[in-house]
């Protein structure tokens, strides 16, 4: 390797991010970023400006809302994402929540500031319970607890109700809530219902609608059943929308591929006032939440703020409309590759769309990475061992089997329950294609979550068709994933893999691929953390053992991924080191 390449490789070891914006109403930001290691608070004054830590922890922590109390931030200990709650004023930190077993979710500003509605889960139940939180003391006033995995989600302008909803998967329940506990449903013919805010005219809803994408409804409370009007129902899925605070606009984060786009819609007409102008990319969604959560307005709504990351550079804050950028938290080499959007077809004819991370027009190596999910999407984000990866003389290929996300809800649903082997399939045909085409010497199969169960099952599949593998953090039998979970997860699981007591039992049985290890000829590399709360441990541990020769890498301080800097250094150097020997 020459040593410009081993320079290039160094600065993507370690590579930070600058997430969760949050402005305040001096003109400063907040955010969240690893840039010293692992996710802190840090407060920036200016564009460019250095970024000053706001408090240090031993935890995780992001910025969530500027109170009259101070500012409230969410930590987690070692990546296990039990949330907890506390409180930044003056440079001191103030502990709100104690239950150390319970995660407190879906935090909602209540109109006066002073108070949070919220779901959590007392002592780690499965059930979880809705409610409010004194910000000034902490106190948690219980308003029902029904059966299941339940967040909050919008408070009504007056304070006095709420817009809650039931999640079991993707199928998600949107309902009104009294304080009494007395619950009115809303558009229960739709498949997801997912609450934005509640304004004067109405409750604003990202729902299907009996379409195959997600748009933006309003919806009368007084006539729940059905949408009073649709502000925005292309055929792209909606992923993020959020209110200014005069609640007369928002801006729209809409998935039009393997990028975003952002516009700003007047919520009185659904009218598009303005599209943002950025490089292509997208907003960021990782763990501490969603698209929305990575989009703020300033206090005054004169102009907004993103945690932007493109395929060559990972996520920085941007100021809009004017394209700003204010932080500058990564040093990545020039002259990465860019992704091709390609597809292939796959054993039944249906096209399978792919990202393409190809050096040059030469055949070589190629590595098939799976997405997590399932219900995940490759799309135009920075992905550090693709660019290693790329660094060592290795393509990467990144298919979109079917059940993936951005391509509407039929093909979303492709994949359920007993259906489920079928993209697995789709996963061998992307080695098949590659060796078919020309375009690679040798294949391996690479995946995070449940890209990870799909980089084993690909293994027990087809076992002469891969040259190596790396399994970080997937599933390898479901039934021990399904008894290993904290018991809230399980709720969410079923929907979509099937029971594993019931219906779907011998089916996830076959389909683990624990019970075929002993074919895996790949060599093997598993990487896990020993605080995952999503995918226990002890499935890498159990499919290491089953399978002779394969290697087991842990660490003691991740949870469900390899967050911490150094950790990545570790992680990354090691996978560098296992493919660079085995395809050759």
């Amino acid at each position: 390797m020459e040593a410009t390449d081993r320079a290039r490789i160094e600065r993507l070891l370690s590579v930070s991010r600058a997430t969760r914006p949050l402005p305040a109403a001096d003109a400063s930001v907040y955010f969240a970023s690893n840039r010293g290691g692992h996710v802190q608070v840090y407060r920036q004054t200016a564009p460019h400006a250095e970024p000053v830590r706001i408090v240090e922890s031993e935890t995780r922590m992001v910025p969530h809302a500027h109170t009259p109390l101070g500012l409230l931030v969410r930590e987690d200990l070692g990546g296990n994402e039990v949330w907890q709650l506390g409180m930044v004023d003056a440079g001191s930190y103030r502990r709100l929540t104690h239950d150390a077993q319970a995660m407190h979710q879906s935090v909602t500003m209540h109109p006066d500031g002073r108070r949070a509605g919220l779901g959590w889960n007392p002592g780690g139940q499965a059930d979880m319970v809705l409610g409010e939180i004194d910000l000034a003391t902490g106190a948690l006033t219980q308003w029902t607890q029904p059966a299941g995995y339940w967040l909050w989600g919008a408070w009504s302008p007056d304070g006095n109700r709420a817009m809650v909803l039931k999640s079991m998967g993707m199928p998600t329940e949107g309902y009104i809530l009294d304080r009494d506990g007395a619950m009115n449903r809303l558009l229960p013919d739709s498949l997801r219902v997912l609450p934005v805010e509640w304004i004067d005219a109405g409750i604003l809803v990202v729902t299907d609608g009996g379409r195959d994408f997600f748009g933006l409804a309003l919806v009368d409370p007084a006539k729940p059943a059905v949408a009073a009007r649709w502000l925005f129902d292309e055929d792209h899925d909606l992923v993020g929308v959020v209110v200014d605070p005069s609640r007369k606009r928002a801006a729209l984060v809409v998935n039009e591929g393997i990028y975003d786009s952002m516009r700003i819609i007047d919520l009185a007409s659904g009218l598009e006032l303005e599209r943002m102008s950025l490089p292509s990319g997208t907003v960021v969604s990782d763990h501490s939440g969603d698209a929305d959560y990575h989009v703020s307005w300033r206090p005054d709504g004169a102009s907004l703020f993103v945690s932007w990351e493109r395929p060559t550079q990972p996520a920085e804050i941007y100021e809009l409309p004017a394209g700003t950028r204010w932080t500058f938290t990564s040093d990545v080499p020039a002259g990465l590759v860019e992704p091709q959007e390609t597809s292939y077809p796959s054993f039944d004819g249906l096209e399978i769309p792919a990202l393409y991370y190809r050096i040059d027009e030469s055949a070589r190596p190629a590595m098939v990475d799976f997405h997590g999910g399932p219900e995940g999407q490759w799309r135009g984000t920075f992905v550090p061992q693709v660019h290693l990866l790329n660094a060592i003389g290795i393509d990467v290929f990144l298919p979109n089997v079917r059940g993936s996300t951005g391509y509407g809800l039929r093909y979303q649903g492709l994949d359920d329950k007993t259906l489920r082997w079928n993209s697995v399939k789709d996963g061998c045909e992307a080695a098949r294609y590659l060796k078919r085409s020309g375009l690679a010497t040798l294949t391996g199969a690479m995946g995070g979550s449940y890209g990870g169960f799909m980089t084993l099952a690909v293994l027990v599949e087809d076992p002469g068709l891969w040259d190596a593998a790396v399994d970080t953090v997937g599933i390898a039998d479901w039934h021990s994933f399904f008894r290993s979970m904290p018991p809230w997860r399980g709720v969410l699981r079923m929907s979509e893999y099937g029971n594993p007591d019931g219906a779907e039992k011998d089916f996830l049985t076959e389909i683990s691929p624990l019970h075929r290890a002993g074919a895996i000829r790949a060599p093997l590399l598993v990487i896990h953390g020993r605080n995952d709360p999503r995918v226990p441990v002890g499935e890498s541990v159990q499919i290491s053992q089953a399978v002779p020769g394969s290697e087991l890498l842990i660490f003691e301080d991740e949870g469900h991924g390899v967050v911490k800097l150094a950790n990545q250094v570790t992680a990354n150097s090691r996978i560098l080191e296992f493919l660079a020997t085995r395809l050759r």
